[in-house]
C-alpha cells in the first residue's frame, strides 16, 4: 500500500508560481509565432496578387527595389531618388563631395549627405515628378483610347448603370475646381464618366509639370 505526500503550503504557493510563469512563456512563444504566420499569410497573398511570377519584370522590379533597400536607400522618397538618378553630372558630382565630407560611408549615407540639402531634394522631387508623368502620359492616354475603341461605353453597358464610384467623384470635384464649374448632380458611373471625358478626362494628365531650373551650386 502506498501513501500520497501532500503538499505544503509554501510549497503548493512555489509550483503555482512555477506553473504561473511557465504559462506565461507558452503564451508569449504563442504571440510569436502567430505574428509568424501573419507574415507569412501576409506574404503569400501579395505573392498570389503579383501579376507574374519569378523572371517577369514584376519580378525583377520587386528583385531591384529589394537591392536599393539592402544599400541603405529605403527610405529616400523614391521620386526623389529618381530625380537624382536622371542628373548622373550631378550625382557623381554630389557623391565625391559626400565622400569627401563623411570619408568612410556606405552608399546610402552618402545619399542621406547629399538630401541633406533640401533644395537638392526639392530639385530631384520636381524632376522624379516629371519623370514619372513623361512615363505615365503615354500609357494613361493609350488606356483611355483603347476603352473608348473597344466598344465598352455603350449605353446599355452594365456598368454605367452602377453608383458613382469615389474616384470618380473626386475627379469631377477636382475638375469643377479647375473649371470653376458648380458640382453637377450625377448619379450613375456613366453619367460621371461622360461629364469627365467631355472636360478632357484626368487633369493630372493635362499638361506636364515645370521643369526647374538649372541647377548652380
Amino acid at each position: 500500500m502506498t501513501t500520497t505526500a501532500l503538499l505544503s503550503d509554501a510549497d503548493l504557493a512555489a509550483l503555482l508560481s512555477m506553473l504561473d510563469a511557465l504559462d506565461g512563456e507558452i503564451q508569449a512563444d504563442i504571440e510569436v509565432v502567430e505574428e509568424k504566420l501573419s507574415e507569412l499569410r501576409r506574404q503569400a497573398k501579395a505573392a498570389s496578387q503579383r501579376r507574374s511570377g519569378a523572371g517577369s519584370r514584376d519580378a525583377h522590379k520587386y528583385a531591384l527595389g529589394s537591392v536599393l533597400a539592402m544599400v541603405g536607400l529605403e527610405t529616400v522618397e523614391p521620386r526623389v531618388l529618381l530625380g537624382l538618378f536622371a542628373h548622373p553630372d550631378l550625382l557623381l558630382r554630389w557623391m565625391i563631395e559626400a565622400r569627401s565630407a563623411c570619408g568612410s560611408a556606405n552608399f546610402g549615407e552618402l545619399i542621406a549627405r547629399i538630401f541633406a540639402d533640401p533644395a537638392r531634394v526639392s530639385f530631384c522631387r520636381q524632376w522624379g515628378r516629371i519623370l514619372e508623368w513623361r512615363y505615365r502620359k503615354p500609357l494613361y492616354d493609350a488606356a483611355v483610347t483603347s476603352f473608348v475603341e473597344s466598344g465598352h461605353i455603350g449605353l446599355k453597358k452594365v456598368w454605367r448603370k452602377h453608383d458613382v464610384s469615389d474616384d470618380q467623384t473626386a475627379l469631377v470635384a477636382k475638375l469643377c475646381d479647375l473649371l470653376d464649374e458648380p458640382l453637377p448632380h450625377l448619379e450613375t458611373k456613366g453619367e460621371a464618366f461622360e461629364w469627365i471625358y467631355a472636360r478632357g478626362g484626368n487633369p493630372q494628365y493635362w499638361a506636364e509639370p515645370p521643369i526647374p531650373d538649372e541647377w548652380r551650386d
